[in-house]
């Protein structure tokens, strides 16, 4: 589990750890701070001088002030106890969580069944839309007519360019023909 950050209740530490050296709050700051992580120290001096960035010997004359912290072996109770609250925590808003988005999605759901049932879909429109234009397409022209670009007055009879011919559907040419008679 990734513990990013840890409690440390300063009043609790300064009070519990006011006859240590610096090197040696150094020292048991870095093994709270594996424990924490890592949820376990290890029961090996080397490890364990290499958790707290000292030499070996060094390690071996703070090993009994430090191990006063810990009990049974290499066992933080105040740890123990953080990490089990935070495991609560992290539960109890997992479970809301779960149920917020259930909530959610219901409530979701809802809204498009009432909206499906309020109005028809709009592929629906616009397929009936369609088939009324083309019952009612006059099919006589020739597409080639609207396609022709013809040459206005100003042209003096000359033929504009012709422009890219591009495709029409018989539902356009409908509307077309119905506008332009």
């Amino acid at each position: 589990m990734n513990r990013p950050w840890m409690p440390l209740y300063v009043g609790d530490y300064l009070g519990d750890t006011g006859h240590l050296t610096t090197a040696q709050h150094g020292a048991y700051l870095l093994l709270m701070m594996h424990y924490w992580r890592k949820g376990e120290l290890p029961d090996d001096d080397r490890q364990l001088s290499k958790i707290t960035k000292l030499p070996l010997k060094t390690w071996c004359e703070y090993r009994p002030t430090l191990q006063d912290f810990f009990h049974d072996g290499w066992k933080h109770k105040r740890i123990d106890a953080e990490l089990a609250k935070m495991t609560r925590v992290s539960l109890k808003r997992a479970e809301a969580g779960q149920k917020g988005g259930i909530g959610s999605a219901l409530a979701r759901m809802k809204l498009e069944d009432a909206s499906r049932c309020r109005h028809p879909p709009s592929r629906a429109i616009a397929a009936r839309a369609l088939t009324e234009a083309s019952t009612n397409a006059d099919h006589s022209h020739s597409h080639q007519s609207l396609l022709e670009v013809q040459g206005s007055p100003a042209d003096s009879g000359k033929q504009r360019a012709s422009k890219t011919a591009i495709a029409v559907s018989s539902e356009l040419a409908a509307y077309v023909a119905r506008r332009t008679s």
